[in-house]
């Protein structure tokens, strides 16, 4: 009885499936479906920018259409339609104009498959010579003083060796407006372009007009203020983080710096910073602060999820926060969590049974934390922050236990310049660190001290953090340990107990947009590191200020810091020659001093809100660099999903060992779950 309920149940689900399917595409029978479009001529611009370009859309792949059928993902069928072809040669001779090609020329056909009722489209396209800028006249910028028109005509990337481009163009118009207004003319505007085109020599001249209108300065900074908290929080405290003085010039950049500058104090549910326009009066205009502030005191539960040290963990929280802590806008936060590293990968069947500081299966941490912000350090726009932590936590090779304090500065910078980020700080820190082996119970407990001089320098030139589509990142942290105690000892004739060493590490990440619509990303990263001891031995270096590979944001092929200069013994084998290397202060063993590594990746979203992924990525640790070997160069290839929400993309990938320096058996006489590793992020790997 049970299995012919089963047998009829299945027939039954085969039979809405088929039902799902045919509804579907029953409209369609009498309709051709679209299924190749196909250009031709086409020497500049590749077929897929064109595609984005036209109305007509070639139909996607059977398994889109069967998956769409029933369910909002994929794509459904395409269909012909003669009436588009008008408006895809229009825009693609809009597309081309804009570009610089004025003489292009365009001609479609399509042939139709009446059996198979299916049409194919085809456009001719006969580019001819691309004009280049023959004369760039820009008019309105005479009112401009004398320095600032040079350094606005100084800026200009548009020149008589270039070919013209609407997009160069429109980039430029831009930057001019950006810098009157961060400059005093606060109602500066384009009004209009004028191209003149030379069919006949292939060149265009380009006539820019602007309004420039008056130059502004700031007559004061009006505060108005509302919400529970209101009445806490001084006015002329606000003016100050604010950070305008009378008579200052416009600037429309510094009224975006301070407008974040106010949100970072946390005192604030919403605030605007907006010249009042209604009060402008020769030549002078009021800021005005509107702003809502919320209570003065937070009790906040928290989720922790992050991808720190290429792992997904997972954890738990809460923080008690007192804002405008002894005045000034400081805020002071306290709290603890604890968490579970690499999530995925515990055994949660055993963990109940093996839950032991000595059980390798299970990392994590847990911490507890005081820190103290202040918006406005020195009387200058500059974000500090003290902080002292105590931290315990537990990896696949020992635990450790940091306590400490970290003191940082971070410098607003403008946008526009080459470096428009900066952190410097200063971190004192005690470590104590057991060693654990994998067989029997041996153990070596080490400590040691660090104090650090470090400077976090970023420059960050892409359109989007979240989904970058074009531009750059460069990231570089610089750090020197345990200068200030080796000079404090060498001036009292002590030996300096902890080793000396400087890190560096540089970080390049590039996108290239490989379509109209900017959904579909090349994106490619080359990372490189380097530590090294000037008093002690290397091998006395932390494992935090060594370099690890592999894990969700490396490496993918492999798991968290699974490529590493780590020996694991067994007890019983414990080399005395290891532990005498080591002075009587360190408490690392393994780690690499050397790093290299880089990531290429095609990113594909569709829907807005979903994504896919392909990647390559290389890299591994030596013990320096004249050890680099390039045979030893690990390779992973894989591919991934994404999931995109309003603060940070959601990813899982999946990564292969294409090449493993540490294995020389052939990819494919491999089992499959041997060489394939699975991460789930937070944010893209890059």
């Amino acid at each position: 009885m049970i299995s012919k309920k089963r047998h009829i149940n299945l027939k039954l689900f085969s039979i809405i499936i088929l039902f799902i399917f045919t509804a579907k595409f029953s409209y369609s029978q009498n309709t051709f479906e679209l299924t190749k479009v196909e250009f031709f001529g086409n020497s500049s611009f590749s077929s897929s920018t064109l595609a984005d370009v036209i109305v007509s859309k070639e139909s996607p792949g059977w398994i889109s259409q069967f998956i769409n059928s029933f369910t909002s993902f994929g794509k459904g069928a395409s269909y012909f339609d003669s009436l588009n072809i008008r408006f895809d040669l229009l825009s693609l001779n809009e597309f081309y104009v804009s570009n610089g090609y004025f003489n292009s020329k365009f001609f479609a056909e399509y042939s139709a498959d009446t059996a198979k009722k299916n049409i194919s489209l085809k456009f001719y396209i006969e580019e001819n010579q691309r004009a280049l800028i023959n004369k760039l006249n820009i008019f309105g910028l005479e009112v401009v003083p004398q320095l600032l028109n040079q350094s606005l005509f100084k800026s200009l990337t548009i020149d008589t060796t270039q070919y013209y481009s609407e997009n160069n163009v429109k980039q430029n118009i831009d930057r001019i407006v950006v810098t009157l207004q961060n400059n005093g003319y606060m109602q500066a505007r384009f009004d209009s372009t004028i191209i003149y085109r030379d069919t006949v020599k292939h060149n265009a001249n380009v006539n820019i007009y602007f309004s420039v209108g008056a130059s502004y300065q700031i007559s004061s900074v009006l505060i108005e203020k509302s919400g529970e908290g209101a009445d806490k929080v001084d006015e002329q405290m606000l003016r100050e983080i604010v950070g305008f003085e009378e008579n200052e010039t416009y600037n429309l950049e510094k009224i975006r710096q301070s407008q974040v500058r106010l949100y970072r104090t946390g005192l604030f549910t919403s605030v605007i910073l907006s010249p009042k326009l209604a009060d402008t009066l020769q030549g002078k205009v009021p800021l005005i602060m509107t702003g809502l502030i919320g209570k003065m005191n937070e009790l906040s539960p928290e989720i922790i999820m992050n991808n720190e040290q290429g792992t997904f963990n997972l954890g738990l929280g809460t923080n008690y926060i007192r804002k405008n802590f002894l005045g000034a806008a400081r805020k002071l936060t306290s709290g603890g969590s604890f968490g579970i590293q690499d999530f995925f990968r515990i055994d949660f069947s055993n963990l109940s049974r093996k839950f032991s500081l000595q059980d390798t299966t299970l990392m994590g941490y847990w911490e507890g934390r005081i820190k103290i912000e202040e918006p406005y350090v020195f009387n200058q726009p500059i974000f500090g922050i003290f902080e002292t932590y105590i931290n315990v936590e537990k990896n696949n090779i020992g635990s450790i236990r940091r306590i400490g304090g970290k003191l940082s500065f971070e410098f607003e910078l403008p946008s526009h310049t080459f470096v428009n980020y900066l952190s410097t700080y200063y971190n004192l820190e005690a470590v104590d660190f057991t060693l654990r082996f994998t067989e029997g119970a041996a153990k070596l407990r080490l400590n040691s001290t660090l104090s650090v001089l470090g400077a976090d320098i970023r420059s960050l030139k892409t359109d989007s953090p979240l989904f970058p589509t074009r531009g750059y990142n460069l990231f570089l942290n610089l750090e020197e340990a345990n200068l200030i105690p080796y000079l404090i000892n060498r001036l009292s004739n002590k030996i300096i107990g902890s080793p000396a060493f400087y890190r560096a590490l540089i970080t390049f990440t590039n996108y290239h947009s490989l379509s109209q619509a900017r959904n579909a990303i090349f994106a490619f990263k080359i990372k490189t590191g380097y530590t090294q001891s000037y008093v002690g031995s290397d091998l006395d270096i932390p494992s935090n200020r060594k370099f690890f590979a592999g894990g969700s944001t490396s490496v993918r092929g492999w798991q968290p810091r699974q490529l590493t200069r780590v020996q694991v013994v067994s007890a019983g084998q414990v080399p005395q020659d290891l532990i005498q290397s080591l002075s009587a202060n360190a408490f690392v063993l393994g780690g690499g001093t050397f790093l290299l590594e880089g990531s290429m990746e095609y990113r594909y979203r569709f829907k807005n809100d979903f994504g896919t992924a392909l990647f390559v990525d290389w890299g591994n640790v030596w013990s320096g660099y004249k050890d680099l070997r390039f045979n030893e160069v690990a390779v992973a290839t894989g591919f991934g999903f994404r999931y995109y929400t309003s603060f940070a993309p959601f990813r899982i990938d999946f990564g292969f060992k294409t090449f493993d320096p540490e294995n020389r058996i052939p990819f494919f006489k491999r089992k499959f779950f041997d060489i394939m590793e699975f991460h789930f992020g937070i944010g893209e790997a890059f």
